[in-house]
């Protein structure tokens, strides 16, 4: 399990290349959230689940005093070698988002790439008291999970991507199961070497389905005020393949 944040770690940023390429407007979009519903200046914030450190490293560009924690140290390795290399003053730690111990200490904390989705009922719970302790009064909480079904998304999608010399050819498919909530992620990424040798490596994760009428009546509980937003704008339409949770503190 999460063999793709673990033995994938070096290739992810290659995997996730055509979502890295996004990632600008994605914080563009965070940055609205932060100006027009937190209700005090964002400067600091703690980046959750931040793996290699994609949004991480763009937040610290902007100017953000940003730490980023991750559950897989392999993942940091990445992130800590890129914010070198782009001259970036970027604390990561390793640690799971369910033990932050973190007190009163951040104007806003984030969550991307659907991290959120990993999480069931109860530990979302526990992941809100620690966020809801770790803002500073008036801070935001944004994370971000897809629309579980939208037309053309049970087939099998393929595609291919390089690394250095290095070719992927990646097979992502899903198993839904609506009944019990949950969603087997599955990909195959096979990695060919220059000379024709290849390796193959299956992922198959258990993530959990939540619609976006469910996240707000969960975060209710933890937050002051909940607003769920769809795609890169701040209201919500039924067409929207992608939410981002709000909760301000």
């Amino acid at each position: 399990m999460h063999e793709l944040y673990t033995v994938l770690a070096e290739y992810y940023d290659a995997i996730y290349r055509k979502r890295a390429e996004r990632v600008r407007m994605e914080i563009d979009f965070v940055e609205e959230i932060f100006k027009n519903d937190a209700k005090r200046e964002v400067k600091r914030i703690l980046d959750l689940a931040c793996g290699t450190g994609i949004p991480t490293l763009e937040l610290a560009e902007r100017g953000y005093d940003v730490i980023g924690l991750d559950l897989h140290e392999e993942m940091l390795k990445v992130a800590r070698r890129k914010a070198e290399e782009r001259g970036l003053d970027v604390e990561f730690f390793q640690g799971d988002a369910l033990e932050i111990t973190f007190e009163n200490e951040f104007d806003a904390i984030t969550m991307f790439f659907s991290s959120i989705m990993y999480f069931d009922e109860e530990n979302l719970k526990k992941l809100f008291n620690g966020v809801v302790k770790a803002l500073r009064p008036g801070g935001v909480f944004i994370a971000d999970f897809p629309c579980w079904f939208y037309e053309g998304s049970n087939g099998p999608i393929v595609w291919d991507e390089q690394k250095g010399e290095e070719k992927l050819v990646i097979t992502d498919w899903r198993e839904v199961e609506p009944a019990f909530q949950k969603l087997r992620f599955k990909r195959l990424v096979q990695i060919i070497k220059p000379n024709g040798d290849t390796k193959a490596f299956f992922v198959d994760d258990e993530l959990q389905i939540y619609t976006p009428r469910e996240m707000r009546l969960l975060a209710r509980g933890h937050f002051s005020e909940v607003r769920i937003y769809g795609n890169l704008k701040r209201e919500l339409a039924p067409n929207d393949r992608r939410y981002w949770l709000v909760g301000i503190n």
